[in-house]
């Protein structure tokens, strides 16, 4: 018997508008219009951190889930092929988006740093 399918519980990257306000997990904080984005205060440093933290959290929650479900379908102890896959494939979606978003942080660090000069 095959367990039902749960959406990938991945956090989305456009959340500029309220029509996506509907996207976000508890305790995400959309932005609002008209909030600069950049000299926020220590609050916003610790909403972004948290944030950051969960989401680092989460990815490395789905790999691990992941190489467990790898681990009992190679030793035999489940033989649920599908299950597995779509735990790897969520793990590599996951971790994809990490890295994207690593590398977003580090361009626009270069660029402020771009600016200065």
């Amino acid at each position: 018997m095959v367990a039902p399918l749960k959406p990938a519980a991945l956090p989305m990257p456009e959340l500029q508008s309220s029509r996506n306000a509907s996207i976000l997990k508890p305790g995400m904080v959309a932005p609002q219009a008209g909030t600069p984005s950049v000299g926020g205060t220590s609050e916003g440093t610790k909403d972004f951190a948290s944030t950051l933290r969960n989401v680092l959290n989460e990815a490395n929650q789905q790999q691990v889930s992941a190489q467990t479900a790898a681990d009992d379908y190679a030793s035999g102890k489940q033989n649920d092929l599908h299950g597995t896959m779509i735990a790897m494939t969520e793990a590599d979606v996951s971790l994809r988006l990490v890295s994207n978003v690593r590398n977003k942080v580090i361009d626009a660090y270069r660029e402020v740093m771009r600016m200065g000069s």
